[in-house]
């Protein structure tokens, strides 16, 4: 019932909306750039702007800044068929009306995805569209009034911590056109960087939401593990949900953006985890917060990302929160030996839709990146099964081990990377997989933790080192505690506002 009155108002009081006056006429660029997706929802609401407007001054922007950063992919999507829905729009919902933008690696109905692969890009040119049908969440977005209004660039099948995949090139960072936006939702966390939209899609398997937020400077929360519409814990490999890694939701300017985003696409129905809602403000608890800084491969960070962590430490102090030093008390070889041989087997897939679809003469190395074929030789050579059965095991220990830590800290703080963003070309799945692979492990040495044993956690943009480039804090919490990260991020946005802080390329 809820889904056809939705569907009804998309074809409502859309020639009203087409007669409201134009903020862009009244108040020019400068103004509506100051407004995140619930102000934009908002002036839609009062009849301020329309949300074809909008899909124009997306469009606009894109032409505006996208040829210096490449993070949207303007060959795969029309922007028509936005135009198209925006006409048919009424104003319900947080984030009715505004423009969103999904990352090239999620299913949407009629979308050239391809995944940033050669492979699939291939395939599309001999048999046409891929996808035939949204997601779960990308339809929780359309029956929520939201306008999809293109799709951002993602390394090969997200396998990799910078967004550089040979089909499409590198999405350079909106800071420093010279350095990485991260990955794998590098598209998404440059275009909601530089001011082309005010939130965009993302997935998280390793840290590609909140590494890609660290890198450019916006929020960025991986939910708990199973927390959003379509993502299925028992359709893990082998049944086993503590292997179920993957989860989605977007990068956004705004606190408050992205917990609207959350409230629209989690599952109401999950006995396992209560839902969350749409958390406003921040929390009057006062937390106790476990702080570290030594990496999972037992690496101090860079000195600028310590200086930054300690900084926030001490914010977290000042607002009222307890901050005590510890550490993580694991065996860093075993979890990252079994991670990445499991996170290896994730390319086996492709090996047979290769085979499937252009016979067992075609070459790989025409269809798949390097760093992609070093992960499936990595997975034939460990054995697939092996590598799954081993991350059931470890991961269920590290996840009982967590469970207590969370007993005794309400949140856990540490960097997100080990470094400030690196150069285009040094993690590129070109370098050889042998030297690639330390330089992988060691950079992103706090973010798949939290994958792993299926716990929430959220980059916040608080600091920025001193040739002018964010450093993310990354706090993480234990699974079904969104609604105390978002408290707190709340908090450290009003302590430490980041939004009006913009890029050298920004769109507005």
């Amino acid at each position: 019932m809820e889904q056809t009155r939705r569907r009804f108002l998309l074809q409502a009081a859309a020639g009203a909306a087409l007669t409201a006056p134009a903020l862009l006429a009244k108040a020019g660029r400068s103004e509506l750039a100051r407004h995140d997706g619930l102000g934009l929802a908002e002036l839609i609401r009062k009849k301020e702007i329309t949300p074809s407007e909008l899909v124009d001054e997306v469009a606009r922007r894109i032409d505006r800044v996208n040829g210096q950063i490449n993070a949207v992919l303007t060959k795969n999507f029309d922007l028509d068929r936005a135009r198209d829905r925006a006409k048919m729009l009424a104003p319900f919902g947080p984030l009715g009306g505004v423009p969103v933008m999904l990352k090239n690696l999620v299913p949407y109905n009629g979308g050239r995805m391809d995944s940033s692969s050669r492979l699939n890009a291939k395939r599309i040119a001999q048999k046409g569209l891929l996808v035939e049908k949204n997601s779960p969440l990308v339809e929780a977005l359309e029956n929520a009034g939201m306008v999809i209004t293109g799709l951002t660039n993602a390394p090969e099948f997200g396998l990799i911590d910078t967004t550089e995949p040979l089909l499409h090139g590198p999405t350079r960072n909106p800071w420093n056109p010279a350095r990485t936006s991260g990955g794998s939702s590098g598209g998404s966390a440059a275009a909601v960087a530089a001011g082309i939209v005010p939130l965009a899609h993302g997935n998280d398997g390793g840290g590609s939401i909140r590494i890609p937020a660290c890198q450019c400077g916006v929020f960025g929360l991986k939910p708990t593990r199973g927390r959003e519409l379509g993502n299925d814990p028992s359709a893990a490999p082998a049944g086993n949900s503590n292997l179920n890694i993957s989860s989605d939701l977007c990068l956004s300017r705004s606190v408050r953006d992205t917990a609207a985003f959350l409230s629209i696409v989690e599952k109401q129905d999950d006995r396992a985890l209560r839902p969350v809602g749409f958390v406003k403000e921040p929390s009057k608890k006062r937390l106790k917060i476990g702080l570290y800084l030594e990496s999972l491969r037992g690496q101090q960070p860079h000195p600028e990302v310590a200086n930054a962590i300690q900084s926030t430490a001490k914010l977290c102090e000042g607002l009222g929160h307890r901050v005590e030093p510890m550490k993580l008390d694991i065996n860093e070889a075993e979890f990252w030996d079994t991670f990445i041989g499991f996170w290896s087997t994730f390319t086996l897939g492709e090996e047979t839709n290769l085979k499937q679809w252009f016979g067992d003469s075609a070459k790989p190395e025409d269809y798949l990146e390097p760093w992609t074929l070093g992960l499936l030789e990595t997975a034939k050579r460990r054995g697939p099964r092996q590598c799954v059965e081993r991350a059931a095991v470890v991961f269920a220990k590290l996840s009982a081990h967590f469970e207590q830590l969370y007993a005794n800290f309400d949140v856990l703080l540490s960097p997100v990377m080990t470094n400030p963003p690196y150069e285009i070309g040094y993690h590129a799945p070109t370098v050889p997989f042998e030297t690639l692979l330390p330089r992988v492990l060691d950079d992103c040495g706090y973010t798949p933790i939290y994958n792993a044993i299926g716990a929430t956690a959220m980059s916040v943009p608080l600091t920025w080192s001193r040739d002018g480039l964010p450093i993310g804090s990354q706090f993480s919490a234990w699974r079904g505690g969104e609604g105390a990260l978002l408290g707190l991020a709340y908090e450290l946005e009003a302590a430490r506002p980041w939004a009006k802080r913009h890029p050298k390329i920004y769109a507005a």
